[in-house]
């Protein structure tokens, strides 16, 4: 954390007390979005009353490359980010936390989706040894079987916080309501969006999901579009599942993607497309037909 010309270095997230304490009144903070470990010092500096900004690191990855710098520290990326943030603050969105409701359904999910890829790792290792150690198999059994259920545990409590919240459970019916979208992937949809409410239109969200092209032209180059990536790469996979569940058991969006093909997209290319069509239909049926976030709730 830099502080003028002082840099100070404080453990995540056993030093963000420290922190809090250490920041005089009145500051502004910047964080660089790292996955979920900026989310207790950003949450944590909001409760204290600071101005906080997380900071997309594709951002940030581009003004240093626009400096032309060298150094890859931690001690030069907090200068950066301090740099960064004075320079264009009045640009950048205030961090807000997300309700309590769908704080919790992010974390229970994050924590499901985790179990499941560590899962995979663990059993792989324990199946490598079980034809030299037979009894590695009872214990691989019972692993399997603990592992899952803790899954669908957490999968299910963070179900029950939605439905018991009345914008959430709309939310989560609407979705459900779009082809290729089950409760599973409408459950991931809203944990990992979070506040769907705060994006000014479909189009707005949409960009945030990454499924939104990006168009390189110079000169006489051809043009060529690739998506951003910029976004939550769960929320982006779970409407390109959709997507190509659509695609097969839906008849509109079967010949939508056929039609496509036909013109000469590739078929991975197509149901991209149609992702990115069903991202923006997730925003109009939950916050175009709720007419806003999850701060104004209805009966």
């Amino acid at each position: 954390m830099a502080l003028g010309s002082e840099v100070r270095r404080f453990p995540n997230p056993g030093g963000v007390p420290d922190l809090v304490a250490w920041l005089p009144s009145g500051a502004v903070v910047g964080l660089e979005a790292t996955g979920n470990y900026h989310r207790p010092a950003a949450y944590a500096l909001h409760r204290a009353g600071f101005r906080v900004y997380v900071l997309n690191p594709l951002a940030l990855k581009a003004y240093a490359r626009s400096m032309l710098r060298r150094a890859k520290t931690d001690r030069a990326d907090a200068r950066l980010i301090a740099r960064y943030v004075a320079e264009r603050y009045h640009e950048l969105p205030l961090y807000e936390p997300s309700p309590e409701a769908l704080l919790l359904t992010g974390l229970l999910v994050r924590v499901a989706d985790a179990v499941r890829s560590d899962r995979v790792g663990v059993l792989n290792r324990l199946h490598a040894w079980q034809y030299v150690a037979p009894g590695v198999g009872e214990v691989l059994s019972a692993l399997e079987v603990g592992l899952a259920q803790y899954r669908w545990d957490f999968e299910a409590r963070a179900r029950a916080i939605v439905e018991a919240d009345p914008v959430l459970a709309r939310w989560y019916e609407a979705l459900q309501s779009l082809p290729g979208i089950g409760p599973a992937i409408a459950l991931r949809v809203l944990a990992y969006s979070g506040d769907m409410g705060r994006f000014r239109s479909a189009r707005a969200y949409a960009a945030f999901t990454g499924l939104t092209p990006r168009v390189y032209q110079s000169g006489t180059l051809p043009e060529v579009g690739r998506i951003s990536r910029f976004g939550p790469p769960a929320l982006r996979a779970a409407f390109w599942w959709a997507a190509l569940q659509a695609s097969r058991f839906d008849p509109e969006r079967r010949a939508w993607v056929e039609a496509l093909v036909a013109r000469g997209k590739p078929k991975k290319v197509a149901i991209t497309a149609l992702a990115n069509h069903l991202a923006r239909a997730a925003w109009a049926v939950c916050v175009g037909v709720d007419g806003g976030g999850l701060d104004k709730r209805g009966g």
